[in-house]
């Protein structure tokens, strides 16, 4: 049998994943974030007052991971983390007024990055495509 890396689906995922990333990135270099760092400012923007392991399980990140992008942006004033006043041990995360700022200044280029990267199919190859690495995903979870 001849195996060959470059066309077997797992490589070509996440060589399209890293391809991906890599022209997000250097659009939001401009913003000084990385896309990890979008990612994260985005999901706090839409679950205002969510907690870490939320934002760890929709990301698909583990904890540690969260916690060194959370002090990144902590950092950079971008996000503030408040105890809750349910559990003493959990922090919310919220957007400052400077990451709301920011998050509403790169929104659109992360908008149209989607659409350049869409626009490369038909609707009917883009309608597709989502249904087959929908089927992916569901048959690996």
């Amino acid at each position: 049998m001849k195996y060959t890396r470059d066309e077997t689906t797992p490589w070509l995922v996440y060589k399209a994943r890293h391809l991906l990333k890599k022209r997000i990135q250097n659009k939001l270099k401009d913003y000084d974030i990385s896309s990890e760092q979008w990612s994260v400012l985005n999901t706090v923007y839409m679950k205002k007052g969510c907690n870490q392991i939320t934002l760890a399980e929709i990301l698909l990140k583990d904890g540690a991971t969260i916690t060194r992008i959370l002090n990144i942006l902590e950092n950079k004033k971008l996000v503030r983390r408040e105890k809750s006043t349910h559990d003493k041990r959990e922090y919310l995360i919220y957007l400052t007024e400077y990451g709301i700022n920011l998050y509403n200044k790169a929104l659109p280029v992360v908008v149209q990055n989607t659409k350049e990267t869409d626009s490369i199919f038909s609707d009917s190859e883009l309608k597709e495509l989502h249904y087959l690495l929908n089927k992916l995903v569901l048959s690996l979870e």
